[in-house]
């Protein structure tokens, strides 16, 4: 990818935030997202696993008639021949519609999200609701490009360049989880959370572990701040004492031996030839999101919304601690740390802003800097 073109567009992201918080301007989110789109969208042939795609979608024609014949799910396979017969595009039109499903999908749920977690700050009183008083972001109906920047970061342009059908989960399942934080679900938000998830599945079979987290989602669990202390801080000895290759052995072996979940184990395998070699020092995406976990801890505030994808947060943090000498340990925590773009939102919104633009911007600087090592 064109750095300078990346570059550019960040800092526009930058500002169009800046310009969100002050002031509401209907949609400005598409000032963002349509850039993006193209800019994925023409990313080169070298980037990882790009050429599969290539590969697949020009082999595959419109017609509904040759399903089975490939490796990606079938829910992908429609997905595709779908936009095949519809836009009749070539591939870079195909990518560019596959990125802007992702970030309607995205802004759709995390606009769910935001809205519910305002209402929850704005009747909740008490000293966090004075916080919001003077904050643009509780006052903009249209407010988007901050969550949609940090989505892009790191995951969203890991998932809209590289792992397509994950990606496409990682969104439907985003969605089933504005759902299942609802304090009061009705019937219909039910058979929406099962719905989604049963659809993620047809586009990548990894999607049983993203049922975890719509569990744990569903789950009214919160913990002291202390109490989180404490769990970070065992996250943290437990992954740097590296004292956990017989528990990864153990645990992935047992995974592959069971037959639905054997499957999820072959598609996680089948990136690398192994799951279970050792892998020695120390992850700096491990460090980022861990320190940032201390962050997150110390400077909450009363929210059951944000207790809850934190713990989500946090046990992905636990997964990756106690998994540390498995390789490819990385392919499940992603299901949980896919939604630290919520929790870093839901925390941003409640800061003042000389705090807000310091955490911010190095936030999603460094996320960056991680994914462009993947991305060339």
């Amino acid at each position: 990818m064109n750095i300078v073109i990346l570059t550019v567009f960040i800092l526009t992201c930058f500002l169009l935030t800046g310009i969100e918080r002050e002031y509401v301007i209907p949609y400005l989110k598409w000032i963002a997202i349509i850039p993006y789109c193209l800019i994925v969208a023409n990313r080169s042939l070298t980037v990882p696993d790009t050429e599969s795609y290539f590969e697949y979608f020009t082999s595959t024609g419109s017609g509904f008639d040759d399903f089975g014949n490939s490796y990606f799910e079938i829910g992908f396979q429609i997905f595709t021949k779908i936009l095949k017969f519809i836009f009749q595009g070539g591939f870079i039109l195909y990518l560019g519609v596959i990125t802007l499903f992702n970030l309607v999908i995205i802004d759709l749920s995390v606009t769910r999200v935001g809205n519910m977690f305002k209402y929850e700050q704005e009747e909740g009183g008490g000293a966090d609701s004075i916080r919001i008083m003077d904050n643009g972001f509780f006052n903009n109906p249209y407010f988007a490009v901050l969550p949609l920047t940090l989505y892009i970061a790191y995951y969203g342009m890991y998932v809209n360049a590289i792992v397509l059908r994950v990606g496409i989960t990682f969104s439907l399942l985003f969605w089933a989880s504005s759902f299942a934080i609802k304090e009061r679900k009705n019937v219909a938000d039910y058979f929406m959370i099962l719905f989604l998830c049963v659809l993620s599945y047809f586009f990548h079979s990894t999607a049983l572990i993203g049922f975890l987290v719509v569990a744990i989602l569903l789950l009214k669990i919160s913990f002291t701040k202390m109490t989180y202390v404490y769990i970070w801080l065992f996250i943290g000895l437990t992954y740097f004492s590296n004292l956990s290759k017989w528990l990864a052995n153990s645990v992935f072996s047992f995974v592959a031996s069971l037959n639905e979940l054997a499957v999820m184990a072959a598609r996680i395998s089948a990136y690398e030839d192994s799951l279970f070699d050792g892998v020695g020092g120390i992850s700096m995406k491990f460090m980022f999101f861990w320190c940032m976990g201390l962050l997150l801890i110390l400077n909450g505030f009363s929210s059951k919304i944000y207790s809850k994808y934190l713990n989500v947060y946090l046990v992905g943090l636990a997964i990756f601690a106690l998994f540390r000498s498995a390789l490819l340990v990385e392919r499940v925590t992603d299901y949980f740390l896919f939604f630290s773009f919520v929790v870093f939102y839901l925390f941003l919104i409640m800061q003042w802003p000389r705090k807000f633009w310091v955490t911010y911007v190095p936030m999603v600087v460094i996320q960056l800097i991680f994914i462009l090592r993947i991305i060339k």
